[in-house]
């Protein structure tokens, strides 16, 4: 009987110990699920807003003395006819060739094709974002950003969410094993406090069966067990009275 109960409390524990930890677990794979690179070119769309707008807003006598934020990359004014670039944010391009531009390379070419339509725009190519604001004097304001800005703070929020999810799983493993541990304690300590009294109540009724008539329970315990105790000492108090008639005859 011991062991029937004791099975029963710790499987009931270890179910509810099962359950919680997957619901846990489910609620982590599902953070850990999320898919940041919608947030990347959302944040891509806004700083290329922003950049777009700041070029036809900015004065271009301005350029060689703004400082641009770190998710910018280049703002510049480029010569239509020979494509040189006369004054920048960046001082060490001054007097270079836009295709010279190291940032741009070979990326230069839809840029060079943008500035003959002679019509602001952006232009996407595989690793920036071009804005392109038309001046006068047959020259263009040239505003360019990388993409890897925003790649590189999706990358760091991927890793925060990475080493928490870790961290969870860790914490979530040492409450599953203490919870085992817990449960056997507390079925232990149910199956003792249980059973003894239901023990001390079948052996007292197998005495008395028995006709040991000095059989006793302790009248301790709860109201349970001083009823139980109250009734075999009736029981033993009407099989002794009727023992003595017995007897008489």
């Amino acid at each position: 009987m011991r062991t029937r109960m004791f099975l029963i409390s710790l499987l009931s524990f270890m179910v509810f110990l099962l359950v919680s930890g997957f619901l846990i677990y489910s609620q982590m794979q599902t953070i850990k699920g999320l898919k940041l690179e919608v947030l990347e070119d959302k944040l891509y769309t806004e700083n290329t807003g922003i950049l777009s707008w700041a070029l036809r807003n900015i004065g271009p006598e301005r350029i060689g003395q703004s400082s641009l934020p770190s998710s910018w990359g280049e703002i510049m004014v480029v010569d239509n006819a020979d494509l040189v670039i006369r004054s920048s944010t960046n001082p060490g391009h001054v007097g270079k060739a836009l295709p010279a531009v190291p940032e741009l390379l070979d990326q230069a070419a839809p840029v060079i094709e943008a500035m003959k339509k002679a019509e602001p725009g952006n232009i996407r190519t595989r690793d920036y974002m071009i804005a392109l604001s038309p001046l006068a004097q047959n020259s263009s304001l040239i505003g360019f950003k990388p993409r890897s800005w925003e790649r590189g703070l999706i990358s760091e929020q991927n890793g925060q969410i990475q080493r928490s999810t870790e961290s969870v799983t860790i914490i979530l493993m040492l409450y599953l094993a203490g919870g085992l541990v817990f449960a056997v304690i507390i079925s232990l300590v149910i199956t003792f406090t249980v059973s003894r009294p239901i023990h001390q109540v079948a052996k007292a009724f197998e005495q008395l069966s028995l006709g040991d008539l000095e059989a006793e329970l302790p009248a301790s315990g709860g109201k349970i067990m001083v009823g139980l105790s109250e009734s075999l000492f009736r029981i033993k108090t009407s099989l002794k009275y009727a023992l003595e008639r017995l007897g008489s005859r």
